[in-house]
């Protein structure tokens, strides 16, 4: 428990927990309604609704970018070396998607097979389980994607958007410029691979996400820190959520997902985020429940696709006969996976962390 407790004392925002805990819990019942295949009568589709609610992910890489601007900053200085930067990450992210993914692989390819008489999406092979204990999942060294652990592809795609913001960062720092057109650049290029949907190794679809969303979230941050924002000035939410809403709503072309993408990218989770890091959002969600939710929404998210899939197993060879269609069952099953995402926060992640950060302290 000791660990449990450090973890949640530590100095975290709660009003950005509490959009990681929100944002978290509706990809939980989005991915239920998924897996299960069903259409909600009496309730919110979170699957094939009117809103894609899977574009929250896209406000995970938002929120990762603009916590990143410390780390940038010593990039930039020289006082920051690649080894110590991405080791950290990776010692932070990739034990609990290491074992979540073994786990996954054994499931997937015999309880799942065995059960349900097909596998979950396709079999998971041996070079998807390497690749994704190694968080190379997608956009790396394999274009097509991984059927492992599916929510995963975040991850990964996390991790190669921190290589390559740390290359463009350091070039920056060595040649006495700024960053910021180079970043800018970056934004710009990876819209056009995706508007022309131009593929290649670390050039791949959900890399180009995230190069896109972790840039405006690193720029937001490089705003904030030189124009306070209060008072008055936080009207200027109010065109961006608006703008935001209306472009998202205005999408009818073939490029529709991607244009409502971009709608909330660069208008709508700007806004949020101006708002929740505001001292005002800091003291209503002051109290530390937002910060053990918060905290345990990465570990909720890694095991909640694992957890659907065996909840589909269960249901099915112990005859539980349970209505996947009705509300009130998603909204157990998504209480109930965030509570194991809890237990996992406390007491599992802290264990895998401690045995990575010893694993790699040779290096």
């Amino acid at each position: 428990m000791k660990a449990g407790k450090e973890t949640i004392s530590s100095n975290r925002n709660g009003a950005i927990d509490f959009l990681r805990f929100a944002a978290s819990f509706i990809l939980v019942l989005h991915h239920y309604q998924q897996v299960h295949n069903v259409f909600i009568d009496n309730g919110i589709n979170f699957y094939s609704g009117h809103f894609y609610w899977g574009l929250l992910v896209d406000l995970f890489f938002v929120i990762s970018g603009y916590f990143l601007l410390g780390a940038v900053t010593k990039i930039h200085d020289g006082d920051l070396k690649f080894k110590d930067y991405y080791l950290h990450r990776c010692v932070r992210l990739l034990p609990l998607v290491g074992v979540t993914a073994i786990i996954y692989f054994f499931v997937n390819n015999y309880v799942y097979f065995n059960v349900m008489g097909e596998y979950c999406k396709a079999r998971s092979t041996g070079s998807e389980l390497i690749l994704s204990i190694l968080g190379m999942q997608v956009g790396w060294a394999n274009l097509e994607g991984s059927h492992l652990n599916p929510p995963m592809w975040y991850i990964s795609a996390l991790l190669i958007a921190f290589v390559v913001l740390y290359l463009i960062v350091s070039i920056s720092g060595k040649l006495k410029k700024n960053y910021i057109i180079p970043v800018i650049g970056l934004i710009l290029i990876s819209m056009a691979g995706e508007l022309f949907e131009f593929n290649l190794p670390f050039f791949q679809g959900d890399a180009r996400r995230a190069y896109v969303d972790v840039s405006v979230g690193l720029l937001l941050a490089v705003i904030l820190r030189k124009h306070e924002i209060k008072g008055l000035k936080y009207l200027i939410t109010i065109p961006l959520l608006i703008g935001g809403g209306a472009l998202y709503l205005a999408a009818n072309n073939a490029q529709r997902q991607l244009f409502q993408q971009y709608a909330l990218v660069f208008l709508f989770f700007p806004a949020i985020m101006i708002l929740f890091t505001s001292e005002t959002a800091k003291k209503i969600f002051s109290g530390k429940i937002w910060n053990l939710l918060g905290g345990a929404s990465f570990d909720t998210y890694v095991l909640h696709y694992l957890l659907l899939i065996l909840e589909r197993c269960a249901n099915k060879h112990f005859g539980l006969g349970l209505n996947f269609g009705n509300w009130c069952i998603e909204y157990l099953t998504a209480i109930i996976i965030f509570g194991f995402g809890i237990l996992s926060y406390l007491f599992v992640s802290p264990k895998l962390k401690k045995a990575a950060e010893k694993a790699v302290s040779f290096l």
